[in-house]
C-alpha cells in the first residue's frame, strides 16, 4: 500500500514539474523573442583591467547601467542596443581610489555623470556571436567603439517570472582618447572592458 502511494506521489510530480522543464531557457538564437528590453540592473555590470605600473593588472568595475535593447532575432542588423553607465557609481573596493577616479583629473564625474553607448551598427558574426559597432561618448568625447558579443540564453528567469536575455561582451579602448590621460604611460593608456548584461522583455 505505501508503494503505491509513493508512486503516485512520484506521479504527480513529474506532472507538476513537466512544463516548467519544457520553458528552459535556450541558448539556439532562433528561439529568441524579438522585441524591446530593458537592462535587468541587477545583473549588469562593466569591469575594467587596466595596467598598474608594469606590475600587476589592475581591476574595478560600474556596476549600475541603465538601457534598452531593440531585438530583431530574424535580423540581427535591425537590432540596436543604448546603454547609460552611472559613472558616479565606480568601484574598485578602495575608497580613496574611488574618489580619486571621480576627480576632475579622471572621470570628473559631478560634470560629467554618466557615459553612454549608442550602437550605429550590428553584424552576426557566428551563431551565438555578433559585432557591436557604437558611439562610446565619456567626458563629453564621442569616440566609435567594437563590442565582440556572445548571446548566453534566452527564456523566462525562474526567479523573476520574467522573459529574459543575457549577454557578454568585450572591448579594448584607450582612455587617452577621451582625455582621460592621469599617469599615462605608468598606469596603462589600453583598457581592456568586459560587459556582462541580462535584459527583460518590456511588458
Amino acid at each position: 500500500m505505501r508503494s503505491h502511494i509513493l508512486s503516485a506521489l512520484l506521479v504527480a510530480t513529474s506532472l507538476v514539474a513537466a512544463p516548467a522543464f519544457a520553458q528552459q531557457p535556450s541558448s539556439n538564437p532562433a528561439d529568441v523573442k524579438a522585441g524591446t528590453y530593458v537592462v535587468e540592473p541587477t545583473h549588469a555590470k562593466v569591469v575594467f583591467a587596466i595596467s598598474h605600473l608594469g606590475f600587476s593588472t589592475y581591476y574595478g568595475a560600474f556596476p549600475k547601467l541603465d538601457g534598452t535593447l531593440v531585438l530583431d532575432p530574424a535580423d540581427p542588423a535591425k537590432s540596436k542596443v543604448d546603454i547609460v553607465i552611472d559613472v558616479t557609481a565606480v568601484d574598485t573596493s578602495d575608497p580613496k581610489l574611488d574618489a580619486h577616479l571621480k576627480a576632475a583629473d579622471f572621470f570628473d564625474a559631478e560634470k560629467f555623470p554618466t557615459a553612454t553607448f549608442k550602437s550605429t551598427k550590428v553584424e552576426r558574426t557566428g551563431e551565438n556571436t555578433a559585432r557591436i559597432t557604437g558611439d562610446l561618448t565619456l567626458k563629453d568625447v564621442t569616440k566609435p567603439v567594437v563590442l565582440d558579443a556572445t548571446f548566453n540564453q534566452a527564456g523566462v528567469n525562474p526567479l523573476s517570472k520574467v522573459y529574459s536575455i543575457g549577454f557578454d561582451a568585450e572591448t579594448t579602448i584607450n582612455r587617452s582618447e577621451w582625455g582621460i590621460t592621469t599617469y599615462v604611460p605608468a598606469v596603462g593608456d589600453e583598457v581592456k572592458l568586459r560587459i556582462g548584461t541580462e535584459f527583460q522583455l518590456k511588458q
